[in-house]
């Protein structure tokens, strides 16, 4: 296998989150192929900091329970649209894309999908993941959460052989930055938080 090949093909996702950004590692216990971490973005950019502007209204708890409702709901189906692009007829992909992204991100998803094509990869499974809030929203246009995915049935294989060409792991902290549109919250950005681990909540 190539493994630079393999390990092109992952990072690919780095900047868009997710796209499941992709991370390095090498666990020589999982088998002769170097260990992907899976994560979400594909050239991973920092969330930019909310701008918060708290609510004062009596609805003001109503509002936030239903805006990280709806953006939690967005980050999942971006999450399971960056695994399944790969294999989603070419007739759906731009709107899958748009229901749940806004560029760079979006663009982002397009192109790892072309790119995997190329070299006959695609990602398999689905990241399992555990949203918390790091910060309330407050009612502000863009939200910030943390995601401690478990991508370890999830990653990336060889669509000529099936053999799978790397892994995800667990406890994985990615955090995502969505922005408030016209239709609905979309995933702006996602980011690895690298250099640590982070544990499930609840």
């Amino acid at each position: 296998m190539n493994t630079r090949r393999a390990t092109q093909a992952l990072t690919a996702l780095a900047a868009a989150a997710a796209l499941t950004a992709t991370l390095t590692g090498c666990d020589p216990s999982a088998n002769t192929h170097p260990r992907e971490t899976i994560g979400t973005c594909t050239e991973c950019t920092a969330a930019p900091t909310p701008t918060a502007t708290t609510s004062t209204t009596p609805d003001g708890p109503a509002q936030e329970k239903a805006d990280r409702a709806a953006a939690e709901s967005v980050w999942r189906k971006f999450i399971n649209l960056v695994f399944t692009a790969d294999t989603m007829p070419d007739d759906q992909v731009d709107s899958a894309v748009k229901a749940v992204a806004v560029d760079p991100t979006a663009s982002l998803i397009v192109k790892k999908r072309a790119d995997d094509r190329a070299i006959g990869q695609a990602a398999y499974g689905v990241p399992i993941s555990f949203i918390s809030w790091p910060q309330p929203i407050n009612g502000a246009s863009t939200a910030v959460l943390s995601d401690c995915q478990d991508g370890s049935q999830a990653g990336v294989l060889d669509t000529k052989t099936g053999s799978k060409l790397g892994v995800g792991t667990v406890n994985t902290p990615i955090r995502g930055t969505l922005t408030r549109t016209s239709d609905g919250w979309r995933v702006a950005s996602s980011e690895l938080v690298k250099g640590t681990t982070c544990t499930p909540e609840g």
